[in-house]
């Protein structure tokens, strides 16, 4: 049972899929997700899809996050990149539009789980022509090369080759593949996973050395007025690389709330090694100092409306299992008025470790953690020296509902999931848009003041990103007056009223500066 003080809590997840009739008693509105990745069984044929969707009902789980973009390919057919290349896969098979039909017959959200950043590993190049790492890889030259290096040009790091965030292109490209998800599908949510640099081969005392693409080294130069090649620590190169991934959230969060307001934007994100001690200390935490993602701030800017930190801890590791502890307690006291799923490494634990962990995250704060979400349906449990008997179809995840001879089930009835206020009635609203300039780099990294008319001037400043993107979350029903910061030239300036839950657009023009 959920502890007392989970029931009068805010109610914090927007349950906007259709939620499943049942009869008999029902837990206390949970996230009970499960992530289902594109690299075994799971959406790629219709048979796969309803073993997935009726296997996750049985366990009284509530949401999916189904993999439908692993390398720069696809597991959906109205989108631009080319299909999934598996012999499992047929590529005219929307495998994306079926779960959600399949997910939402039985009151299942689906959220699109997009890998953001890796676009292949160290094996033959893609098949197909289209494909990003054919088109804009290594072998590319020029502004052509998408691709993030190593301050010796090196493309290929432990997790892949991934693309990076600080060129211009990426900033625009990634976005689109996100809104088209959100514009073409009846999605209940996006979500993004690899929104950060790749990690490298033996962490340094401080930063990493990630980010070197020529384009976005140079961007980094006009910024900063500076010419030299920072060193991977270099607290101004480290502080610009976090930008840049966030730009990319920002842009794909607001662009996402102007199709659809009620999508909700989510994010795998990384809460390796010790813990940090407090708000200050997570600068210090590998988030910030490996992979430069601060999803903290994501938090705290409302860029996000819910985080699930990958706590992929080993339980029988006393070390790792505090970490654990500590960084769970950490994240149910910072969530910002933003919700936390707690995201639990199920394949490295025993049915009965995993039904441990849900156990200490529905305490922990009272209860205060939306729920939990287990990676993943392809390996529930760890696999074992000889193997374990083959689970039979349907009885992989059966544990979290019935429990074990020594455990109960976790899930022992259905459980809505709880709702996001600020989702289901907002009380604010944004604003975004676009500067345009005779060059993109007039327009990169351009200040724009957002200010509110009337009594109450308050001013927000933003910057745009490489292609003068901009935005904000968070904005009090209002007029505002943006405008470029120096400037009083109408023709930069631009009249906006905000409403709750929804997007205003104020377009604006560098030449006016």
């Amino acid at each position: 049972m959920r502890p007392r003080a989970a029931l009068i809590l805010p109610l914090v997840f927007a349950a906007l899929a259709p939620q499943a009739r049942t009869a008999g008693p029902v837990d206390a509105p949970e996230v009970r997700a499960l992530w289902v990745d594109a690299f075994g069984a799971g959406i790629r044929t219709p048979d796969e899809a309803e073993e997935l969707v009726l296997e996750a009902k049985r366990a009284n789980l509530n949401l999916l996050f189904v993999q439908v973009r692993r390398r720069g390919d696809a597991l959906y057919t109205k989108g631009s990149e080319p299909p999934l290349d598996a012999p499992a896969y047929d590529s005219r098979f929307d495998a994306l539009e079926n779960v959600i039909r399949v997910a939402h017959r039985e009151g299942l959200q689906v959220h699109a789980w997009v890998n953001a950043m890796p676009v292949w590993r160290n094996e033959p190049p893609p098949c197909d022509a289209r494909h990003v790492f054919n088109r804009h890889g290594p072998s590319a030259t020029g502004s052509a090369m998408w691709m993030t290096t190593a301050p010796d040009g090196a493309t290929l790091f432990p997790v892949g080759t991934f693309v990076d965030p600080g060129h211009p292109d990426v900033q625009a490209w990634l976005p689109s593949i996100y809104a088209n998800l959100v514009r073409e599908y009846d999605l209940d949510g996006i979500h993004f996973d690899y929104i950060r640099y790749p990690e490298t081969e033996g962490a340094l005392g401080r930063g990493s050395a990630v980010g070197y693409n020529p384009a976005a080294l140079g961007r980094f130069r006009r910024a900063t007025g500076r010419t030299d090649t920072p060193e991977p620590g270099d607290e101004e190169w480290m502080a610009w690389r976090r930008r840049q991934v966030t730009h990319v959230v920002r842009r794909v969060m607001l662009e996402a709330k102007e199709l659809r307001p009620g999508i909700v934007v989510s994010a795998s994100v990384i809460p390796w090694g010790s813990p940090p001690a407090d708000e200050s200390d997570f600068a210090d935490a590998a988030p910030m100092q490996r992979v430069f993602q601060e999803w903290h701030s994501w938090l705290k800017e409302g860029i996000v409306d819910l985080v699930v930190p990958m706590n992929y801890a080993r339980e029988s590791d006393e070390r790792v299992r505090a970490w654990f502890d500590g960084w769970i307690a950490w994240e149910s006291r910072h969530q910002h008025e933003r919700r936390t799923v707690v995201g639990l490494g199920a394949y490295r634990n025993s049915p009965d470790e995993t039904l441990a962990q849900i156990a200490r995250v529905r305490r922990t704060d009272g209860g205060s953690l939306a729920g939990v979400s287990f990676f993943s349906y392809n390996a529930p449990f760890p696999r074992t020296e000889p193997p374990a008997p083959v689970q039979p179809p349907g009885d992989r995840l059966a544990f979290l509902s019935s429990g074990t001879p020594d455990t109960p089930g976790a899930f022992t009835a259905p459980a809505p999931l709880p709702r996001l206020p600020w989702i289901e009635t907002p009380e604010h609203g944004f604003v975004a848009g676009v500067v345009s300039a005779a060059t993109r780099e007039e327009a990169d990294d351009v200040e724009v003041e957002i200010r509110r008319t009337g009594l109450f001037r308050w001013t927000h400043r933003v910057r745009t990103d490489a292609n003068g993107f901009f935005g904000i979350a968070g904005l009090a029903p209002a007029t505002y007056r943006v405008r470029l910061a120096g400037t009083r030239d109408p023709e930069g300036a631009a009249l906006v009223a905000v409403t709750p839950g929804k997007v205003a657009r104020a377009d604006l023009s560098a030449r006016a500066r």
